[in-house]
This record gives C-alpha cells, sequence and structure tokens, in this order.
C-alpha cells in the first residue's frame, strides 16, 4: 500500500499517514507500506520523533502498489512538484480529507471519504477504524490526538464531537501533555526573520469596517499570516515565491470574521485564486492557501478584490491605509 500526504505535510497529515498504515497492517499484516510526500514540515518531524522515532516517510514512489491512499489533499498540485505527475489507477485509490470538496478529487481517487465538516482528516481516519470494528494502538491514539490538536489550534477552532472524540482518545491511552509538548517548537531565526518582514511589507485595506492585510515573503507564508493575526488583522494575505516558478498563497482570518461575515476563505478566495497562479486553491473557512507558478503580486491585489465581493456581495468600501 502507498500512503500519499501533501507537501510540506503537517501533523494533521503525517499523523494520518502514520494511523493509516497502522489500520492496514491490522487488516493485511503481511502487506507491505510506503509512506510519500514531497517534504515535512519541522513540526511534523518533531510529532513523530516524539511518538515514532525512525519512521520513514520517503520523496520518490517506488515500485507498483495494489492499493494507494491520499490523505489530508483532494488534488495532485498539493503533492507538489515531485509527486503531482503520479498517476495511480482510481478504482484502486481511497480519498481521505476534510477540506472543501474538489472537482478534481473524482478523477484521482474512486473512493471518496471526505467530510469538510471534520475539524482534521485524524478525525476522518477514527471513523474508518470505527467502519472496520478495529482498535488503534495507545501510540496512534497519540499520533492522532496530535494531529486533530494542530488543525484545531489546540481547540480554539472545535466542534463538540471533535472535544468528543479527542476525550475518546484520552481514554483510550493517548498522552495528552506529550501531545501538546510536540506541538510546541520555538520559531527559527529564518522564520522569525519572515514574520518580521511580513509585517514592514504589509499593505493594508478596511473593508466594511475589516481589517484586511496582504504581505509577500519569500518563505513561511502561513506562519508570517498568523503573526499579521496576532498583531490585529482580521484577515491576513501572504504571498511567498520560495523557488522559480513556485507560488503559494496563504490566508488566516478571525473565528469572529468568518462568524460574522461567512466569507470562506477556501471557496470565496483560495479557490478562485488558484486558476490566476497557474494552479489551485481551497481550504477551510478560517485557513486556506493556493499553490501555482505565477502572478503572486497580481493574485495579493485580486485576493484583497475577492474578500470585498464576498463582505456585502462587492459593495464594500475598499479603503488603503497609512503605513
Amino acid at each position: 500500500m502507498l500512503v500519499l500526504g501533501h507537501q510540506n505535510a503537517d501533523p494533521d497529515a503525517v499523523c494520518s499517514m502514520a494511523a493509516v498504515a497502522e489500520l492496514y497492517r491490522l487488516v493485511n499484516e503481511r502487506g507491505s507500506i510506503s509512506l510519500v510526500c514531497d517534504d515535512v514540515s519541522r513540526l511534523a518531524a518533531q510529532v513523530l520523533e516524539t511518538f515514532l522515532p525512525g519512521t520513514m516517510i520517503s520523496r520518490t514512489i517506488d515500485g507498483n502498489h495494489e492499493l494507494v491512499v491520499i490523505v489530508d489533499t483532494n488534488n495532485r498540485f498539493q503533492l507538489g512538484e515531485a509527486l503531482q505527475s503520479f498517476r495511480s489507477d482510481p478504482s484502486r485509490t481511497i480519498l481521505i480529507d476534510h477540506h472543501e470538496p474538489s472537482p478534481e478529487a473524482n478523477e484521482i481517487a474512486g473512493h471518496l471519504i471526505v467530510k469538510s465538516n471534520k475539524s482534521s482528516t485524524c478525525e476522518i481516519v477514527i471513523d474508518v477504524f470505527d467502519d472496520f470494528g478495529l482498535s488503534f494502538s495507545k501510540t496512534t491514539a497519540s499520533l492522532l490526538l496530535a494531529g486533530i490538536l494542530f488543525d484545531t489550534r489546540r481547540f480554539f477552532y472545535t466542534t463538540t464531537d471533535t472535544l468528543s472524540t479527542a476525550i475518546r482518545l484520552v481514554k483510550a491511552g493517548a498522552d495528552y501533555q506529550a501531545c501538546v509538548d510536540a506541538l510546541v517548537t520555538k520559531p527559527d531565526r529564518s522564520e522569525r526573520i519572515a514574520r518580521l518582514k511580513a509585517a514592514a511589507r504589509s499593505e493594508m485595506y478596511l473593508l466594511d469596517g475589516w481589517l484586511v492585510v496582504t504581505s509577500r515573503v519569500s518563505a513561511f507564508e502561513a506562519s508570517a499570516c498568523r503573526a499579521l493575526i496576532d498583531l490585529g488583522a482580521d484577515v491576513a494575505i501572504v504571498g511567498g515565491t520560495p523557488s522559480k516558478d513556485v507560488v503559494r498563497i496563504s490566508s488566516r482570518s478571525t473565528n469572529e470574521f468568518y462568524q460574522r461575515t461567512h466569507v470562506n476563505l477556501g471557496t470565496d478566495v483560495m479557490e478562485r485564486l488558484g486558476e490566476l497562479i497557474g494552479g489551485v486553491g481551497g481550504g477551510h473557512p478560517n485557513a486556506a492557501g493556493a499553490n501555482g507558478k505565477k502572478s503572486c503580486d497580481r493574485a495579493l491585489t485580486r485576493s484583497v478584490e475577492l474578500v470585498r465581493e464576498a463582505i456585502g456581495k462587492g459593495k464594500a468600501p475598499v479603503k488603503e491605509l497609512e503605513p
């Protein structure tokens, strides 16, 4: 079996991959398993080292696989440059994801387990264990809890179902404190510099009373977005060009902004930006992104227009604020 995760795989993706691997071993103890993604985030690597030290995640796909499981993504582009050309038989491919549905999902997988109402892919994997009537180990319980903690920002964005699931994992043996500790890391110097540059380069817009901030960095776009939200933005959109012909746009919004405006960054903004930058976009109401190959500056300009259109159906005034 081949298990694929998205590029720069975060803890939710990596923990889901590891849990799917355990599930497969329970069903077919003689089967071979390959975990593959373009790269793994530093935080995700730290979580794996805490609970499954020595786990190998490859960047290349070797051999043929009778079963392919794609987790925490719903299109090829998000697999990253090294893997997006990979093709598998849809009839032997399962996609497990919690993002807003993508039209491409049906093209790459014949079996979809997509639940956009879930806070994390890890929660969906738990449902799959239940469907098989199987129990997960204490180690996997910790991994699943770590993935949930990461994607909910330690339950900042959560539901009663998610909280109930977390309690269930703790009762199953998950080490809550170890999960929290595994998700704590001090940003290295380059990430801190990117955050500061994002603040220094920020452009601010007032849209119907909401403060929307855009900026551009060369890397750490998601981290820069979170920093701008912490500084006071209601919506933060940051573009990055980590290498030639690679454009990444990341966005975040406060829960208050979404609750009061119902602007979904995934469907209202990033999906529509994907085509502009020669790629794809999507995500969640409060956290979304797009990956492509061109037009970073145009995308940032257009993102403000899309947010404006989504607030009050294009009637919200746009005013650039003084630095």
